[in-house]
């Protein structure tokens, strides 16, 4: 199950990314809820069912020109739980800055859905911290 869930997540973020979110909606509980630890001030942080996610996803597009995201890494880390490193890249449009943010991505699958989703996270550790405590209070 641990790599059928690493490939579900893979495969929802590449078919969001390149087609998105309601291209990727099997793979997604109803319900699946969205949390962005990096969201900019004035930016939606929580999302719930897919509607939010892609608004969510739209204001981070509509910031920057030339979005664009890759997977860097898929890993099961126990239990019902895939962590995923990516790295987006793009100008931000106001400034014409190059922007390049790598982090990492918690999901939580429960039945092969996504039921949880955490983003944001600085480094493994922080997101494997995370998983640990959320374990804990189960």
């Amino acid at each position: 199950m641990s790599q059928e869930n690493v490939e579900i997540v893979r495969t929802m973020i590449e078919t969001w990314n390149t087609r998105g979110i309601f291209e990727a909606i099997d793979a997604l509980d109803p319900d699946v809820e969205l949390v962005d630890l990096q969201a900019a001030m004035g930016m939606q942080a929580r999302g719930r069912g897919p509607d939010e996610l892609h608004q969510m996803a739209e204001e981070w597009t509509e910031i920057f020109d030339g979005w664009g995201l890759e997977v860097l890494d898929v890993v099961d880390v126990g239990d019902e739980f895939v962590m995923a490193e990516v790295r987006f890249d793009g100008v931000g449009r106001d400034s014409g800055a190059p922007v390049t943010n790598r982090q990492f991505e918690v999901y939580r699958l429960v039945g092969r859905k996504i039921v949880e989703i955490r983003v944001g996270f600085h480094d493994r550790d922080q997101a494997l911290g995370w998983v640990a405590e959320r374990r804990s209070a189960a």
